[in-house]
């Protein structure tokens, strides 16, 4: 395992990775995390790397100092040639919705569970352990909207294992359902502007596949809207 700690200093940025192996492919799977407060991850992948690549994943916000882990699995032999830190502007959006998103996926990692409240946004964030069903059992999604309430329930079991990109992209699935859709119910367009919105902030692609992938069953309905994702 490959370890480096870089200064970051909140500034926004792009990590690029330049990966060699001896030709075969490998996994390789990259973390990016703040050191300091649990449970903040601003990346983390898995790559089939062949021969020699680069990676590059985009940091919208950073921490003061970033550590990063690279491994193989199965510990596989594989070089990291370098690691190389890019000063980046991406697009700041003017929202106050937006910014809060981006402010709550950063820092709710260490929040207790409660209920938050943004300026000038029209829905609260209810942070709860877990989210049930009406049977009482745990619910496997890591947030839903009420369809009729503005609160946004999050399941901080499921949130603080996740990284800062998914986190947003769920946020703002979420947000979608009843402040931008034209169709409430309708999942691919609250894919489809949620991934319009995160693409614009410069996260990671990879990211949002992750971040759908993880959470969904494996259906056919949902097989669609991953490739949706990826258009």
């Amino acid at each position: 395992m490959e370890q480096y700690l870089v200064n970051t200093k909140k500034n926004s940025c792009a990590v690029k990775f330049k990966i060699t192996t001896d030709g075969s492919t490998i996994p390789i799977y990259i973390l990016g995390y703040d050191p300091i407060n649990k449970n903040t991850f601003y990346f983390r992948s898995r790559f089939q790397i062949t021969g020699s690549e680069e990676v590059v994943l985009n940091c919208p916000q950073s921490p003061y100092h970033l550590k990063i882990l690279v491994w193989s699995e199965n510990d596989l032999p594989f070089k990291l040639a370098s690691v190389q830190i890019i000063p980046t502007h991406f697009s700041k959006s003017t929202d106050p919705v937006i910014n809060w998103i981006e402010k709550m996926s950063r820092i709710i990692g260490r929040l207790r569970p409660g209920k938050f409240y943004g300026e000038n946004v029209p829905f609260i964030i209810d942070l709860r352990r877990n989210i049930y069903d009406d049977a009482g059992n745990i619910h496997p999604t890591p947030a839903r909207i009420h369809i009729e309430l503005p609160v946004i329930q999050v399941s901080k079991s499921k949130f603080d294992d996740t990284t800062i990109p998914e986190r947003i992209i769920i946020l703002l699935h979420e947000y979608s359902h009843n402040f931008l859709n034209y169709d409430q119910d309708s999942e691919q367009e609250s894919d489809a502007r949620a991934k319009a919105i995160y693409d614009e902030l410069g996260y990671p692609q990879i990211e949002a596949i992750n971040a759908f992938g993880n959470i969904m069953p494996d259906t056919n309905d949902n097989y669609q809207r991953m490739l949706n994702l990826t258009s």
